[in-house]
């Protein structure tokens, strides 16, 4: 008995093609017995059996097969629930997290730096223009240096400017996420997700991976 259904099918439909030659050659005045026309009809009962026994049989490899991709599914997501693929991705992004402090600690030592030189420089052009010792802005070029809160320069020398932490670490994440479709992905959720809902973004990470609380510092749900 064939196994498949194409098989099946096809001598199912040979056999009627053979019903229907006889039925013609009978109306034609061949030479057919009745007995002829009841052994074939009696074949194509026999096909459809088969046809139909080929069917069921399609239809119980079709869903071990199934079961088969199912199982495989769930041992691979049990593997990702239970396994400790979460703890590696915690502890990088422990890592990563003091890695953007440590940067976003000498961003804003160096900006507050240039805060304090620029505003002596600012005190000391403001003392020169009331005292007459220069006519408009900027009169400590003549000593080799000028600047305000936000920048400060010597002149030949070149220039620090106040960084933008925000710009900085954004710079960063995307840097990080790459240039692959995922990573491009990634950028984009970033850019609009994040501005202006850091609270809540945080805790709904954390409430869907409870293993990041630690590394993000999310204490009672509360962000650090």
């Amino acid at each position: 008995m064939p196994r498949d259904l194409k098989t099946a099918q096809r001598e199912l439909d040979d056999a009627r093609a053979v019903l229907a030659a006889l039925e013609e050659q009978v109306r034609d005045g061949g030479d057919v017995t009745p007995k002829q026309l009841a052994d074939q009809r009696e074949l194509i009962a026999f096909a459809e059996l088969r046809v139909e026994a080929a069917q069921r049989t399609e239809t119980r490899l079709r869903e071990e097969e199934r079961a088969a991709l199912a199982d495989s599914a769930r041992q691979a997501a049990v593997q990702l629930i239970d396994g400790p693929g979460m703890d590696a991705i915690a502890a990088a992004t422990a890592t990563a997290v003091d890695a953007l402090t440590s940067l976003a600690a000498l961003v804003y030592e160096r900006n507050e730096r240039i805060a304090e030189v620029g505003q002596t420089l600012t005190q000391l052009d403001q003392d020169m223009r009331a005292n007459g010792a220069a006519e408009g802005p900027w009169g400590t070029r003549r000593y080799g240096v000028w600047g305000d809160h936000s920048r400060v320069a010597v002149p030949g020398t070149g220039a620090a400017d106040r960084l933008d932490a925000g710009r900085l670490t954004t710079a960063v994440v995307v840097a990080g996420l790459g240039e692959s479709p995922q990573g491009r992905e990634a950028q984009t959720r970033h850019m609009h997700e994040f501005n202006g809902m850091r609270a809540q973004m945080i805790a709904n990470l954390v409430e869907a991976h409870p293993q990041l609380a630690e590394a993000l510092g999310v204490r009672q749900g509360v962000p650090a």
